[in-house]
């Protein structure tokens, strides 16, 4: 009897756990769960400009909770979004953090204008922002070239496959020197200045150096190992190097060359040497043939450890 009391449930109890089954499967946690008030769920998003720590508001579906204004502890860098962005990586997941740094070494500037002041390096790249954010660079009014006024610059985002590109939005103020502009993803950017028209009657300019820095065409031909530097006297790094290769060039005069190419009045040379980024150093030995080459800041000591390898001592 109770055998067959079984038998006569046991299909209602399949029916009931399978039903089971499937409710518990359905208890999925959604992809955007909502909050308490039916928004959906929230997350901080980490934002890092120039060691100043950001925490940004965002919900899962990528969107900014509210207006956000934020600066480095410096002021050098600035980025505004508006409530409502959304901000998504490569992959179009939502943007966990963002970062901006100053990039030691600067891309080889476009033919018709200076790099102004630092390149800072916006991550993670590839990642976007609908509408675009705001980003402010300051800039140091002394390091403009004469005759350009602080109205004519402008910030332009570089990549390497592509090269420098254009922003149709900028905003100058003056008197805080200070320029803005609209980006829709990150990569590295920086303040260019368009370069000033030459004089009609234009004589070559003599490059920065010393009575021992020599030029390069002249150093290739006298015999001697070459150390040279391509950059530029508006590059922070290729600042920090100048000293650098003026106490090599006391100390190794009758050693060696040291030779300083300013790529902004030699861009002929510059490409010929297939130069990209600034500063580059180059080591040549007596006979004019490359042997090694550097980009950014190069410590004096590891200079010397190059020099000795090629019997430079």
């Amino acid at each position: 009897m109770k055998v067959w009391r079984i038998q006569k449930y046991f299909p209602v109890w399949i029916v009931l756990s399978v039903c089971i089954l499937l409710m518990a499967g359905c208890e999925v946690t959604p992809t955007t769960p909502p909050a308490a008030d039916g928004e959906p769920a929230t997350y901080r998003m980490e934002v890092d400009l120039l060691g100043t720590r950001h925490e940004v508001l965002v919900d899962v579906q990528g969107k900014i909770k509210e207006k956000v204004e934020l600066s480095s502890a410096d002021g050098e860098v600035s980025l505004s979004l508006k409530k409502g962005t959304v901000v998504t990586d490569e992959d179009g997941k939502p943007l966990e953090f963002i970062q901006v740094a100053t990039d030691s070494s600067l891309p080889l500037p476009p033919e018709d204008a200076y790099i102004i002041g630092e390149v800072y390096d916006l991550k993670p790249e590839g990642a976007t922002f609908n509408p675009q954010l705001m980003f402010t660079i300051s800039y140091d009014p002394q390091e403009l070239p004469e005759k350009v006024k602080e109205s004519d610059i402008y910030i332009v985002p570089y990549d390497e496959a592509t090269g420098w590109g254009r922003y149709s939005y900028k905003r100058v103020e003056t008197d805080k020197h200070r320029v803005s502009t609209q980006i829709e993803y990150l990569t590295r950017h920086a303040i260019l200045a368009p370069m000033p028209p030459a004089p009609s009657k234009a004589t070559p300019a003599a490059p920065a150096q010393t009575s021992r820095i020599v030029s390069l065409k002249e150093a290739l031909s006298n015999g001697k190992p070459t150390l040279a530097e391509f950059g530029a006297s508006t590059c922070i790094p290729c600042k920090q190097m100048k000293p650098i290769l003026e106490q090599l060039a006391i100390e190794y005069e009758e050693k060696l060359n040291v030779a300083i190419v300013e790529v902004y009045e030699q861009m002929e040379l510059t490409r010929s040497y297939k130069i990209m980024t600034i500063p580059t150093q180059v080591v040549f030995d007596s006979s004019g043939k490359e042997i090694t080459r550097h980009i950014g800041l190069w410590p004096k000591e590891q200079i010397i450890a190059q020099l000795k390898k090629i019997g430079v001592d």
